[in-house]
């Protein structure tokens, strides 16, 4: 087999060890002979140098015509079935997998304008501005249902009001008959008693826990003097003996009684001594 001359490259450059052996194209060129022949730089010491077959890069990457597709329409590699994996979305020389369109794209997850406690600035208001929001608070309590001045205080505290402003606010409204402490207790004793049947004792704590004690509560729990006090236990008591089932045993029925008007505030000696009077004139004194 002949040998051709050492010919330049197709770039112009002198033949040599920068054209490796595995680059000698199988179709033939003016520059390297017919397939038939090989270099004559082959056989010089340079081509020893030359990279090894291993490293030849591959093929070129074909590119389908438009239109030409081996997999199912709309659909990539990653989501066909295995026979079709090796094919692309657009033919078997495009991309298994849509990992590099935007759609295949994870999505970050939006951002919410949140922020955090720490970060926002305190609101700080006028004394004026501060009146204003006070003034509403106290409108909507005393709307909903009376109350002394220690609960509206508190109630503003909480909405943080400051105290000097809160106290301000409550000097106001005394002066303007809408915060009554006095008229708050007397007609508390007065609902507690006749609603609820609830003793002096009883209703004393709820005016301590409301703000109001000493001579204002012991004032409006005059209303109350023993004769009323007893009566009301005693009607109490009747109504209870109504039901025929609280004659059938005398003593677990005297210990229910006693036990009610304990938890509203009569003491026990009094207590007895009303269930029991109640029992007698109601069974006509039958211990059955």
């Amino acid at each position: 087999m002949s040998t051709t001359k050492d010919k330049g490259g197709s770039s112009g450059s002198r033949g040599g060890a920068e054209r490796p052996l595995w680059s000698f194209p199988a179709d033939g060129n003016s520059d390297w002979g017919v397939p038939t022949e090989i270099p004559g730089w082959a056989q010089s010491p340079a081509a020893s140098q030359a990279p090894a077959p291993e490293q030849a890069p591959g093929p070129p990457e074909s590119k389908p015509a438009f239109g030409e597709r081996s997999g199912f329409a709309g659909r990539s590699g990653a989501r066909t079935s295995p026979r079709s994996a090796g094919g692309g979305s657009w033919g078997s020389g495009g991309r298994s997998t849509r990992q590099g369109s935007k759609r295949a794209a994870p999505r970050a997850p939006r951002a919410r304008a949140k922020k955090e406690d720490a970060d926002l600035e305190p609101v700080i208001l006028s004394d004026e501005q501060y009146a204003t929001k006070g003034r509403a608070i106290l409108l909507r309590q005393l709307t909903a249902s009376a109350k002394s001045r220690a609960q509206l205080k508190t109630k503003l505290l909480e909405k943080e009001i400051p105290e000097h402003v809160a106290e301000e606010l409550l000097d106001r409204f005394e002066e303007i008959a809408l915060v009554d402490d006095e008229a708050f207790a007397e007609g508390w004793v007065r609902s507690r008693a006749r609603s609820r049947g609830l003793a002096r004792s009883a209703i004393r704590r709820e005016l301590r826990d409301k703000g109001i004690e000493g001579d204002m509560a012991e004032t409006a729990l005059e209303q109350i003097d023993e004769d009323a006090e007893e009566a009301t236990a005693r009607d109490l008591v009747e109504r209870k003996l109504r039901a025929p089932s609280m004659g059938l045993d005398r003593e677990k029925s005297v210990r229910r009684l006693v036990g009610m008007l304990a938890r509203k505030g009569y003491s026990p000696g009094q207590a007895f001594r009303i269930v029991n009077a109640a029992w007698e004139e109601r069974f006509n004194g039958d211990d059955e």
